[in-house]
């Protein structure tokens, strides 16, 4: 099962070489990566009005700032204005444009062009005001020069920030912040999926009721999948896209940042034991591999949970009509107290080059506020709900409430950071949390003592 670790390395430094400045795949899926491809942009509609309107509080306006008639540029895959996958505005945009007079524009790019066309602009002197924040930003392009710090357009004092004060904190670079925390991307969560009727069937102890008792770890997670399968070669107990998400729940990363230097954190007990999990469920015959589209992963019956991002959940449900296919987080460490989780953190990153500080400024605020505030995140589920008839309203609760830190702790990988080498589906880290799920290896101790010397020197470049 083991590949010589030349093969590895020379498939990885393949793939790192195709990077230019800025140039990467989407490093986000290290952590959660399973987002349906998005290699053309969506054409925009005539927009013709929400139907679900947003009313601002009397005290959300920033009086001390106007921007009516200005511009917020936004360089991105997607359009932050409607298109046609989204026709109603978000929250944010309505305020943006009816509370305070301004607009977006949208500059296209794709997902493989991305920071080549940010750096493309940034040195052209064409910078954007705004970019989607990614692992990636810290350190990497932040230490190449394509964003600015943002302590001159935050409060750290206000309510509206403080609270995430200690987060931004994490994302220091030469005594400044450059990442200003919104909140977690909803739509990149992984979810851990099922279909209740086939627990019932089984006579087994719903996963959900067990979550909701604190009963849900790894001993409940593998035991009721070797339950189902029975001794039966045909039968699996998980497939999808799930192997990072199963290791971040130990509770620990691969690569730590104190603040000042990067460590290598390979030998962490922690993580040993997650994976040999995995190496365990493989002996037992209960991974089922290969690509299963959400569409395809219940109506066999054939494995019981399936992984995906949230993104998946519609095509899951809407395959089973007569049946509830319930959303469950990823089991805890049996040896820890807290459910720990791979959360993607949704922010903006302010671009090198913008003199746009009145606009960066109300946008942030106006997206902390919308996803901080009560009737702001009341809006904003209705407006999820009226476009995504399959989901609940249960669900959505159930998966808004992974954002919740207290409830579910995140452990944020500095690893995906530090290099092109470092970085996306073709990187170190996510090689590294997938090796023993993609067979790679037949063990953890195998891979992490040839790749010891390898992080090191990686890391070793800020530090």
């Amino acid at each position: 099962m083991k590949k010589t670790y030349a093969r590895i390395l020379a498939s990885i430094m393949a793939a790192a070489s195709a990077f230019s400045l800025s140039a990467c795949s989407d490093d986000a899926g290290s952590g959660s990566s399973d987002t349906a491809p998005t290699e053309t942009t969506t054409a925009k509609t005539e927009w013709t009005g929400d139907n679900i309107e947003v009313t601002v509080a009397e005290d959300a306006v920033d009086s001390d700032i106007n921007i009516e008639g200005k511009t917020l540029k936004w360089m991105g895959f997607y359009d932050l204005n409607p298109t046609n996958d989204n026709p109603e505005r978000s929250a944010e945009v309505a305020i943006f444009e009816d509370t305070y007079g301004a607009k977006i524009e949208y500059i296209p790019t794709t997902t493989d062009q991305q920071y080549n066309d940010l750096a493309t602009a940034v040195l052209g002197g064409t910078s954007p005001d705004i970019f989607v924040y990614d692992f990636r930003a810290f350190p990497y392009d932040i230490s190449k020069g394509m964003y600015q710090p943002i302590d001159s357009i935050i409060d750290w004092n206000d309510p509206l920030w403080a609270e995430v004060k200690d987060a931004a904190d994490n994302f220091v670079w030469n005594g400044e912040h450059y990442v200003a925390p919104f909140s977690y991307r909803f739509d990149d969560y992984v979810i851990l999926m099922y279909n209740r009727s086939t627990v019932e069937e089984m006579g087994a102890d719903d996963p959900y009721e067990l979550y909701l008792e604190n009963k849900w770890d790894w001993n409940a997670f593998t035991s009721i999948m070797e339950e189902f399968q029975g001794g039966d070669e045909s039968l699996y107990g998980i497939s999808g896209f799930w192997a990072n998400s199963f290791v971040y729940t130990a509770g620990d990363v691969m690569v730590n940042y104190d603040g000042s230097k990067f460590s290598n954190n390979l030998y962490s007990p922690k993580i040993e034991k997650a994976q040999g999990v995995i190496a365990d469920m493989f002996a037992k015959g209960l991974i089922k591999r290969g690509w299963v589209g959400p569409e395809a992963a219940f109506p066999s019956n054939d494995c019981l949970f399936y992984a995906m991002g949230t993104w998946a959940y519609t095509g899951a449900a809407e395959s089973m009509p007569g049946d509830v296919i319930q959303i469950v987080p990823f089991p805890r460490n049996p040896d820890l107290d807290d459910y720990y989780m791979n959360k993607i953190l949704f922010s903006h990153m302010w671009v090198k080059g913008s003199d746009n500080a009145d606009c960066v400024k109300v946008w942030f605020n106006i997206n902390r506020m919308v996803n901080t505030e009560e009737q702001y995140l009341k809006v904003k589920k209705e407006k999820f709900l009226a476009n995504n008839s399959a989901w609940t309203s249960d669900m959505y609760d159930l998966v808004y409430s992974f954002s919740d830190d207290e409830k579910f702790v995140a452990p944020y990988e500095f690893g995906l950071g530090i290099s092109e080498a470092m970085q996306g589906d073709s990187g170190y880290i996510r090689f590294l949390y997938e090796c023993i799920y993609n067979e790679q290896y037949e063990s953890w101790e195998q891979a992490r003592e040839e790749f010891m010397n390898i992080i090191d020197s990686e890391i070793e470049i800020y530090n």
